[in-house]
């Protein structure tokens, strides 16, 4: 594998505070070199840019706004965000989306700060790095309305079946896929629809620390995912598609560096 991204890791959770250095050497001893760190509220976004920039090489964020977190939005958070997005650390307007599952804020409050982050992304040309949750009618109808506009995204953590998978292929997103794939009850939708999804469309990522895979040996007590667990996101893609792993992780590569505009950089350190 010559280049693996981690395209969705939350690496400024509190529970990588004690040891971050040991799990991104993890995983690069296991093969994964490049990382996206994710951003979900505009505070936690500029957490998420200065961990990158410490790192220094390899690191990328998105910056965005969780659906959970839309109830804190301000009218000044938009231009946080906007000049935050003048770094070149930053590759994707995100997390941002629907979630109707739990409804931290209310659902006109999403939809809000859903549409204007879609501005945004538009505004900067960056790639949108999506999350929906129990609310695919609404989020399709408002994405589905910028469809001529927004310069590319991925449908993160994607967990659906076909019924949602092919409108979103249609709006020619890409299809992030987690450890989800590896639970025999709750993934047994994405598992028959992972057939179907292009391999020119497919990108990999943990959501670390969430998602811990479920069919991995020797799972960690605390149960928390790491980046390293990514090569078995790939391994189990390349069985159920019975396509080489080495073919795999390259068309992934060519994926995500199409999506996000990333280059390979020198090996960081902390």
């Amino acid at each position: 594998m010559k280049f693996l991204t981690d395209i969705g890791a939350n690496l400024t959770h509190s529970s990588f505070n004690k040891d971050l250095k040991v799990v991104i050497k993890d995983a690069k001893d296991a093969g994964v070199n490049c990382f996206i760190i994710t951003g979900s509220s505009v505070d936690d976004s500029l957490t998420a840019f200065n961990l990158a920039k410490r790192l220094d090489g390899n690191f990328y964020i998105t910056a965005g706004v969780h659906p959970h977190n839309a109830k804190d939005y301000l009218p000044s958070s938009y231009e946080k965000l906007l000049k935050l997005t003048e770094n070149k650390l930053v590759v994707a307007i995100g997390e941002c989306g629907l979630d109707y599952f739990r409804n931290f804020s209310n659902k006109l409050e999403q939809k809000d700060v859903f549409t204007m982050q879609i501005e945004l992304s538009i505004k900067k040309n960056l790639p949108l790095f999506l999350h929906q949750r129990d609310s695919f009618s609404d989020f399709f109808n408002i994405l589905s309305s910028y469809q001529d506009q927004i310069p590319g995204g991925v449908a993160h953590c994607f967990t659906g079946g076909k019924e949602e998978l092919f409108p979103l292929l249609d709006l020619g997103l890409y299809i992030g896929i987690t450890g989800w794939l590896c639970d025999p009850k709750r993934g047994h939708l994405l598992r028959e629809a992972i057939h179907t999804i292009p391999t020119d469309r497919l990108l990999i990522e943990t959501d670390a620390p969430y998602l811990l895979p479920k069919d991995i040996k020797n799972k960690p007590k605390d149960r928390r995912n790491e980046p390293k667990y990514l090569i078995h996101i790939l391994e189990r893609i390349s069985d159920m598609l019975k396509i080489d792993k080495e073919d795999l992780s390259n068309q992934i590569d060519k994926n995500t560096k199409a999506l996000f505009q990333i280059t390979n950089q020198s090996q960081s350190s902390i």
